[in-house]
């Protein structure tokens, strides 16, 4: 007989009952709005500021019943990034300032993106 270490107690009236691990897979998107000089600053500020709190990523997420089910394993994994352009803030006519979504974003063409090591592509 295997003796395997389940997640939770056993009681007299859980003999003859079956055992079943669940896995569902969750997409949760997250859109931010960053302020930078360039794309690849924005790239930057989001890296280290801005997604998920995978601090909170926990047991909290999810719904239990400890007499008949418990969570052993929870995750967010992120496999795409998409920057998108949206405007730049420039000073209005009365010299406050203003978001403006028909300034166009000025690329450099001659920019070589350097490879991010730590993510796996290039940033």
């Amino acid at each position: 007989m295997n003796k395997e270490k389940l997640p939770f107690s056993l009681w007299s009236d859980d003999e003859g009952k079956k055992v079943f691990k669940i896995k569902q897979y969750y997409t949760v998107t997250i859109e931010q709005y960053v302020k930078a000089k360039d794309r690849d600053e924005a790239f930057d500020v989001w890296l280290e500021k801005g997604g998920i709190n995978n601090d909170r990523v926990n047991r909290n997420l999810t719904n239990e019943d400890f007499e008949q089910l418990e969570t052993t394993f929870i995750d967010a994994d992120t496999p795409d990034t998409k920057t998108e352009y949206i405007g730049t803030i420039v000073k209005g006519e009365e010299g406050e300032l203003e978001f403006d979504t028909l300034v166009e974003e000025v690329k450099d063409e001659n920019k070589v993106v350097p490879f991010n090591k730590q993510f796996g592509r290039h940033a």
